[in-house]
């Protein structure tokens, strides 16, 4: 048995790290850090109130409603991912607490909550693009709060702060940090809030879990090496690493790794997916970015349905997604509830985020419930487990471990430094073979 390793936490001087395991279990040795930093992004418990209080709704009427609008990033609204589930949670809380209904546009415009969603003119899917569709929508629909869902946005926000068509609107983003498209740091104003997710966190669980389950041959199709993404692929790595450790495999897991470079379909997607079913190299592979799940979903099809993983929401449950009984599991993120939450605290507080937000950039993770793998009771889907070997007991345990801290996941997300470092991982235990 190799010698336990204890993984570093943030501020703590160690050059090698790895997860700590209860008492008995083999460390999760994840290899030499000296070249990948470790990060653990410090979780935030936004509570979890969907219901406004009453006298505070009460301001809103059908003539004088409360206006929120969505503004989707590259993507669709319906790309069953991201926008949707963020969208999904607007549409929620305004039927759930105005009193209206989703009319055949997808938008809510009776009782005291209405919705509209905009999309960025089709080839201006970059910043001045983002802020043109955010203007239609404190301009035109009048929006009161303007969801963002998107690293993409950075640059956008960072422009609409010191616009005055944006000075009586509040911005809710979602993946956003304070940093420009040029990576360069600015400030927030109390107008503004974002919440981030260990994406980790939900990475490791399904790697993890696949591992657990008997595959040895993974494959990773992410969209754009965002954050965010990064973040899905590293927990993915991490997860595969620790269960091979656990089970004392004694060849390698192996993960063939490739980012599509948009968060779509794409033909390069598609092969690559395609040839690591036909030839091996992959058994199951984990689609994580928007609608570039199509181009894993297709190589799925024309490989006998071989198995993938869904991203952000329990890609099983939508029943628009063909072969959907392919998906072992989904790494989810719980944008629904989090937008619905976040929206409540501004509507309690007067309109105005709280001194928790505003201003702020906050971090939710599998301690409130915001990410995870579904399971057929809690999101009510028999179908949504997958695994064959792998049990939800199982899964109970090592996400309580993830709960507690004694199993830590690295939030490190530079995607150069991670790709040249076997993603920090111990290559006895996993390798990944990164394309880009």
């Amino acid at each position: 048995m190799k010698k336990n390793k204890i993984l570093a936490t943030i501020g703590a001087l160690a050059a090698v790290a790895t997860i700590a395991t209860s008492c008995g279990d083999q460390g999760a040795a994840l290899g030499d850090w000296t070249s990948v930093p470790v990060e653990e992004l410090q979780e935030v418990n936004i509570g979890e109130k969907i219901t406004p209080d009453a006298d505070k709704l009460a301001k809103y009427t059908e003539e004088n409603p409360l206006r929120i609008a969505l503004v989707t990033d590259s993507g669709t609204l319906n790309d069953h991912s991201f926008n949707e589930s963020a969208w999904n949670g607007v549409n929620n809380f305004a039927t759930a607490n105005g009193g209206g209904t989703v009319n055949d546009q997808n938008i809510v415009t009776d009782g005291t909550i209405h919705t509209q969603y905009y999309q960025p003119a089709e080839g201006d899917y970059d910043t001045n693009g983002r802020l043109a569709a955010m203007r239609e929508a404190a301009v035109e629909f009048g929006a009161d709060v303007i969801v963002l869902p998107g690293y993409l946005f950075q640059g956008a926000i960072e422009l609409a702060i010191s616009d005055p068509d944006f000075a009586d609107v509040e911005l809710l983003a979602l993946d956003c940090v304070k940093e420009n498209d040029n990576y360069q740091p600015y400030e927030y104003t109390e107008h503004v809030t974002s919440v981030i997710y260990r994406e980790e966190q939900g990475g490791f669980f399904a790697g993890y879990g696949a591992v657990m389950d008997g595959y040895r041959k993974l494959g990773f199709v992410g969209g754009m090496a965002v954050p965010a993404v990064v973040r899905y692929g590293s927990g993915y790595v991490q997860g595969a690493a620790y269960a091979a450790q656990k089970l004392g495999l004694e060849e390698p897991v192996q993960v063939q790794y490739y980012y599509a470079g948009e968060f779509a379909a794409t033909a390069a997607a598609t092969t690559y997916a395609t040839n690591w079913y036909a030839n091996g190299n992959a058994e199951v592979i984990f689609a994580s970015g928007g609608a570039v799940y199509q181009s894993v979903l297709q190589a799925s099809e024309s490989n006998n349905n071989a198995p993938w993983i869904g991203v952000d929401v329990n890609q099983h449950a939508d029943t628009s997604i063909g072969s959907r009984d392919s998906i072992i599991t989904s790494a989810m993120k719980n944008l629904t509830e989090a937008t619905q939450v976040l929206l409540t605290t501004w509507v309690d507080n007067d309109g105005a985020w709280s001194d928790l937000l505003a201003g702020e950039v906050v971090t939710v993770g599998s301690q409130s419930g915001m990410c995870k793998l579904p399971t057929p009771e809690e999101d009510n889907d028999p179908g949504c487990w997958g695994f064959e070997t792998f049990t939800e007991e199982q899964y109970q345990e090592i996400y309580n471990k993830v709960v507690s801290g004694e199993v830590k996941v690295n939030s490190f997300s530079d995607n150069t430094v991670l790709s040249e470092n076997n993603f920090g991982v111990d290559p006895q235990y996993c390798i990944v073979n990164y394309i880009g």
